[in-house]
């Protein structure tokens, strides 16, 4: 009986199993940001002009020299042409041990070297992994040798969003177990490696997620969720205008047959858009509480500016070789799209915005609505009742995506077809779209 399914010994392994892996990946999620941290600290100024051009032209050189750098350590750690990403190995609970090292490797330079994208993929790559290898030592069958690397991923997110039950929740709804009796065999050792990987990173940090974003507070009225209910549109078309974006520039450069050549170029587009658009520069995660605060003075039009130009630098990043997860970059995408609206129109609270955009774009991105939602009350501090249009709008983006399959982009020449990958720009996983046409070698 499914009811007992705790009395069982196979429940049990897995779950003591979480103890030493959810230690492994959250340390190894702590080394990796720790690194990154020093390395920007030391290379990137800490103050920095974030008006139109006021990035500085040595940042050009950086950005340069960072991308062939990447194209490099790609041919020379031999990284597969078209890894699978943070969300594939999620879906799949398998993370290749061959590849991690090399790939978290290239991530490093990517992040430091000024990439939109952030340390999602590298810590779970390196979580997964962790519970690969742990397996392997154990000799773990098939089944807990899933539930070890899902573990493992837990470990490493709870320590990078350090908020264990958030890091579960999402990891959940990326790879929902199928059945009630697999969901507790999965959840709860995910939930114990999800909390001693916060362990870690806290004993070592001592800071959460909590209030990142923080903006002034507000009282919900009723005509708030139907404005909820337009942003969650708004956040649908960027969702889809982002997947459309890398799938056009990668389409463009795969026509470059030099990996090296590629990553540079794709290098000096990045340093580009960060002089012309400073706020653009990295992960977002240390630019949007800055945003935030210089939102009047910034004004309107150059906030979108900064919504298109962080879509642009994202997709080039992805799609010219760096290697970095999504999720940061994606939050970055909503929040100034939400700080945008604000000050396009003052008389809509900047929480109700920010929280409702923050969320709804990387909910329907990544499809993890309830998640989100969530995010929203932990990151911006809103309280329970003000974070439910922010759940509306994620749930009206994501049912507009995924459940509707709207705004997808069809190519010239194509029918409208769901079933045909060539025809949409963003299908089952983030940014996963390839193109379809024979690729030469490198």
């Amino acid at each position: 009986m499914s009811d007992y399914f705790a009395r069982d010994r196979r429940f049990w392994l897995p779950v003591a199993y979480a103890v030493p892996i959810g230690l492994m990946a959250g340390g190894a999620g702590l080394l990796f940001t720790r690194a990154v941290g020093r390395a920007t600290n030391w290379l990137w100024p800490d103050e920095v002009d974030n008006s139109f051009l006021g990035g500085e032209l040595w940042w050009l050189a950086l950005t340069v020299t960072a991308g062939v750098l990447v194209g490099l350590l790609r041919r020379w750690l031999q990284v597969p042409s078209e890894p699978k990403g943070a969300l594939e190995n999620i879906a799949a609970a398998h993370v290749d041990q061959r590849s991690a090292v090399p790939m978290i490797a290239v991530s490093f330079v990517s992040i430091v070297g000024g990439a939109s994208l952030g340390p999602f993929d590298a810590g779970t790559r390196s979580g997964g992994a962790i519970g690969e290898w742990f397996s392997d030592r154990v000799d773990a069958d098939d089944d807990i040798r899933q539930v070890n690397t899902l573990v493992g991923i837990n470990g490493a997110v709870g320590g990078l969003l350090t908020s264990p039950f958030l890091a579960t929740l999402l990891i959940t709804e990326m790879n929902p177990p199928q059945g009630a009796e697999k969901y507790h065999r999965v959840v709860a050792p995910s939930l114990v490696g999800s909390v001693f990987g916060f362990f870690v990173v806290w004993s070592f940090v001592g800071a959460t997620f909590l209030d990142v974003f923080k903006v002034p507070s507000y009282d919900v009225e009723i005509w708030h969720f139907g404005v909820a209910l337009g942003l969650g549109v708004v956040a649908a078309f960027l969702s889809r205008l982002l997947g459309a974006t890398v799938f056009v520039i990668r389409r463009w450069v795969t026509r470059i047959p030099n990996t090296v050549v590629r990553a540079g170029i794709g290098g000096l587009a990045i340093g580009v858009i960060a002089v012309c658009f400073p706020l653009t520069l990295g992960s977002g995660k240390a630019q949007l509480p800055d945003m935030i605060a210089q939102a009047d003075a910034l004004g309107a039009w150059l906030l979108v500016g900064v919504v298109l130009a962080k879509i642009v630098a994202m997709a080039t990043s992805l799609a010219t070789g760096f290697i970095g997860g999504p999720v940061m970059p994606t939050l970055f995408v909503g929040g100034a799209a939400g700080v945008a609206t604000h000050a396009i129109i003052p008389d809509l609270p900047i929480a109700l915005t920010l929280s409702c955009l923050l969320v709804a774009v990387p909910g329907a991105s990544i499809k993890a609505p309830f998640s989100m939602a969530l995010l929203a009350a932990l990151t911006i501090g809103v309280g329970p009742i003000a974070v439910a249009p922010a759940g509306v709008a994620v749930l009206t983006a994501y049912l507009l995506t995924t459940g509707l399959g709207l705004f997808s982009t069809i190519l010239p020449g194509k029918t409208a077809d769901p079933d045909n990958p060539a025809n949409v720009s963003y299908q089952e996983q983030l940014f996963e779209m390839r193109d379809t046409r024979p690729q030469r070698r490198t």
